[in-house]
Order: C-alpha cells, then sequence, then structure tokens
C-alpha cells in the first residue's frame, strides 16, 4: 500500500476541525482543518517543503502535466502553495506525482461552500462537517462533471460582459462599478455530501487513485 493511500485513509477517520483559527472540540492542540490535514502529512512521513512561491501559471502547468516539477524532492509538500487566498492548500509530492489538497469545512450540513470558485478536476477535496463529525473525500471532476463545468465558466464569461457593459454606462463621478458575484451553491436532494449515495464509491476512487 502506497504511502498516500495510508495517509488518505487516516484522513477519513478525522473528525469535524474549522477553516479557521478555532480548535476541534476534540482536539485542542491543532488550530483548524488545514493544520490537522498537515498533521496527518507529517505523521505518514512527508516534509514541509516551504510555504508558498508557486505561480499559478505554474499550478496549472502542474495540473496539465506539462511543467516540470523536479526541483520538489519526492515525500515533501508546500503549503498554501499560491498564497492563502487561492487553491489548493496543499501540493504533495508522492513516489513521483503530485497531489492537490483543498480543505473545507462546514458546521451545520453536510454541504460544502464553493462560493465564487469552481471545484477543480483534479483536485482532492478533503471535506468535513460538525454535524456529522466526519470526513469525506473527492475529486473535484467526481462533483462537477466536465460538461457542467463549462456551462458554469460560460455563464461567468456572460457576467462579466454585461459587468463591462453596464459600468461602460454608469459615466458616476466617483468611479462606482458593479461587480457580479458568481455563488457556485450544491442544491437538491443530492446536495449532501455525506448521505450522497455515491459517497462510498467517491472515496473509493481516491484511494485507488493514489
Amino acid at each position: 500500500m502506497s504511502k498516500m493511500r495510508k495517509f488518505m485513509e487516516d484522513v477519513l477517520t478525522m473528525p469535524y476541525f474549522e477553516n479557521c483559527a478555532a480548535a476541534s472540540g476534540a482536539v485542542h492542540n491543532i488550530a483548524n482543518h488545514e493544520n490537522a490535514v498537515e498533521d496527518k502529512l507529517k505523521k505518514h512521513g512527508y516534509s514541509l517543503l516551504r510555504k508558498g512561491e508557486v505561480k499559478t501559471k505554474q499550478r496549472e502547468a502542474w495540473l496539465n502535466g506539462t511543467g516540470d516539477h523536479s526541483d520538489i524532492p519526492d515525500n515533501n509538500y508546500i503549503s498554501q502553495p499560491c498564497g492563502s487566498n487561492s487553491s489548493p492548500d496543499f501540493i504533495v509530492k508522492s513516489e513521483g506525482k503530485l497531489y492537490f489538497l483543498e480543505c473545507k469545512s462546514v458546521k451545520d450540513s453536510g454541504t460544502p461552500m464553493y462560493n465564487s470558485g469552481i471545484p477543480k478536476a483534479k483536485y482532492i477535496y478533503i471535506f468535513c462537517s460538525k454535524k456529522y463529525d466526519q470526513t469525506t473525500i473527492y475529486f473535484g471532476d467526481d462533483v462537477l462533471p466536465s460538461r457542467e463545468d463549462q456551462l458554469i465558466k460560460e455563464h461567468i464569461a456572460a457576467a462579466r460582459k454585461r459587468d463591462k457593459e453596464f459600468n461602460e454606462r454608469l459615466g458616476n463621478t466617483h468611479g462606482a462599478a458593479v461587480y457580479s458575484r458568481i455563488m457556485l451553491q450544491p442544491k437538491g436532494s443530492n446536495k449532501d455530501y455525506f448521505k450522497h449515495p455515491m459517497r462510498e464509491e467517491l472515496e473509493q476512487k481516491v484511494l485507488n487513485a493514489v
């Protein structure tokens, strides 16, 4: 069994942690969800290489399999590679392969909030819920297939175009401008990821891939 699979199986045993400075009620020496996941990385033999210093263009090249990552030693990870306001939370190199880990956390439901971001196909999402005190994992493209992803991107592009046209018509004296923010919020009978009929299948898909 690979080291990364052992790590992901351990992640599935994790309770709830907030994505903020507060600690889980069960574990008081870990500051937040990201720190809890990082603690698991270290437990399974991964070392922090650095924090940040990855440009978005480089991240995209790595995601597409076209970028050189020979400068990242095996069994190392980069924390907040593209900064605290951009994803993913970790890029991990294990057995010559890069893994992109994004941590998400909610309190009163089993539904993640993506807000203005769109799930990235090759990211592994580590999602925990206070309601269930559990963690689940999944690939981005398993919750947002490519066709739906393309439709959302087209919708966002159309919204940006309408914003631009409207702002040109405003002609105000103090530079006020409209920006339509797209909020991606799962709805419907399958919005609860912890009760979803495909939960175990998507978790197993991640385990098989690592």
